[in-house]
C-alpha cells in the first residue's frame, strides 16, 4: 500500500526531532529514521498495529512512541507520531 503522512504527522516528526536534536542530533536523526522504517512496515502490513478505541485508527510503537495510522483503500494515513505519555486525541483525549 502506499503511505501517506498527514500535516500533523510531519509536524509531530519535526517536534520529535527538534527536542532531542537539542542534546544529542544523531540520536534525534537516527530515532525519526526509526520512525519511517515502521511506517514503511506498516504500510506492507497494515494491520499489524493494535486497534484503538476510535475504529478509524490503530497504533504501533516505536519506542516510547506510538504511530496512529488508518488503513484506507489503497493507503496508509500516519496522523499521529505521539510520545506514549501526551494526550490522544484518536482515544478522545483533548
Amino acid at each position: 500500500m502506499r503511505l501517506r503522512y498527514e500535516r500533523g504527522a510531519l509536524s509531530d516528526l519535526d517536534e520529535i526531532f527538534s527536542h532531542i536534536a537539542k542534546d544529542n542530533r544523531e540520536a534525534a536523526s537516527r530515532l525519526v529514521a526509526r520512525i519511517e522504517g515502521v511506517a514503511a512496515r506498516i504500510a506492507a502490513s497494515p494491520y499489524i498495529g493494535e486497534a484503538t478505541r476510535n475504529p478509524r485508527f490503530r497504533r504501533l510503537p516505536v519506542g516510547n512512541y506510538l504511530i496512529v495510522y488508518e488503513v484506507g483503500q489503497d493507503e496508509v494515513i500516519i496522523h499521529y507520531v505521539r510520545h506514549g505519555a501526551r494526550r490522544r486525541p484518536w482515544e478522545g483525549e483533548e
